[in-house]
Formats: C-alpha cells, structure tokens, sequence
C-alpha cells in the first residue's frame, strides 16, 4: 500500500509522534516540543500556514488540548486533526497518544480534517545554495540565518535549509527577492 502525500505541515507534539505519523502518510512534520512551544515556534508554523497549510495535530489529553489551544488563537487559519481516544491509547501503560495510533487511525483522523492530497515538487538543490551563497563560503552561515529569518524557519545548516526550502515549497521568487536586497545592503 502506498502512503499518502499530505500537501500541509503536520504539527504534533513530539518525535515518537513523527515516528507514528511517518508509518501512515508521508508529509513534512513540525514538533512542537510538547509545552515548550516558543514565539519561534509559533512564527514559523504562522507562516507555514499562510503559505503551505498546516494540521494540528496533538495528543488527545490535557496537554494536547492545550497546545492546540494555542495554536488556535495563533494560527487561526490552520487545519485541526482529531484522533480518538480509544485509537490512541497505549495497551499497556494506558497513556494517550499520537504516537500510539495505528496508521489506518492516523489516516482517517488526517482526512476528517481535509488534508490535501498531492505528489510535492522538489525544486531546490545544493546547487542553488551555492548559487545564493548561501552554502560553501565563510559568509554562507550570516546570510542563512538573515534568509531563515526572513522566512521564519528557523535557523539550520545548509542541508536543513535545503530540505526546509523544499518541504515548504518556498516560491524561488521570495527567495530571489529577499537576496537581492541583502546583496544590496553588503555592497
């Protein structure tokens, strides 16, 4: 069976999340950290809403509860996946959990929220880094992190921003733009 492609970002708590949701779908996912959920954080799912879409998609328990709260208010704009609690409990602690989910459950509760399905188009390769300078030279790591800014993705290394730029099909004209006004104020 193949795995659908979800066009928005999934957002969920934490990596075991990502495991569980990774066996169903195959989709870029955020984590949030759990409580730890920063004004970076929320920027970057902020603008990954307005530009690809993003599903919330958290544990069925207080803390989910209150993470998808905020978010709520934050990203008004953004998808909300529910899974049951009888579909995401663990058989032998009993806790709840995303991570806990079987694929089908995952899939169902994905498609009551709309997601979109879609084959993605990878359009940016290292070389195109390079290119930007942005990738290879003693200045790469400044002008990343003034790009990344920007962008409100976080600060990575080259191959983050590569597969960043990719998984949230970034416009290249944004990019361009953005980078012909740094190169204007290093002249």
């Amino acid at each position: 069976m193949t795995k659908p492609k979800i066009k928005e970002v999934i957002v969920v708590e934490g990596k075991d999340d990502v495991s569980a949701l990774k066996r169903a779908v195959q989709a870029d996912i955020i984590i949030t950290s759990g409580l730890g959920l920063t004004k970076e954080k929320i920027a970057e799912i902020s603008h990954l809403a307005e530009n690809r879409g993003v599903i919330i998609f958290t544990d069925p328990d207080f803390p989910g509860g209150k993470i998808r709260h905020i978010l709520k208010e934050k990203v008004p704009q953004a998808k909300h996946a529910y899974i049951a609690k009888a579909d995401a409990q663990c058989p032998k602690t009993g806790k709840f959990g995303v991570e806990y989910a079987q694929p089908q459950a995952i899939i169902k509760a994905l498609k009551q929220a709309k997601a979109v399905q879609l084959e993605l188009q990878f359009t940016y390769t290292l070389n195109d880094l390079v290119q930007w300078r942005l990738a290879g030279l003693a200045q790469s790591s400044k002008r990343r992190e003034k790009l990344c800014d920007h962008l409100a993705i976080g600060h990575t290394n080259s191959k983050q921003l590569l597969n960043k730029l990719n998984a949230y099909q970034i416009p290249r004209a944004e990019i361009e733009a953005f980078l012909a006004v740094l190169d204007q104020e290093e002249v």
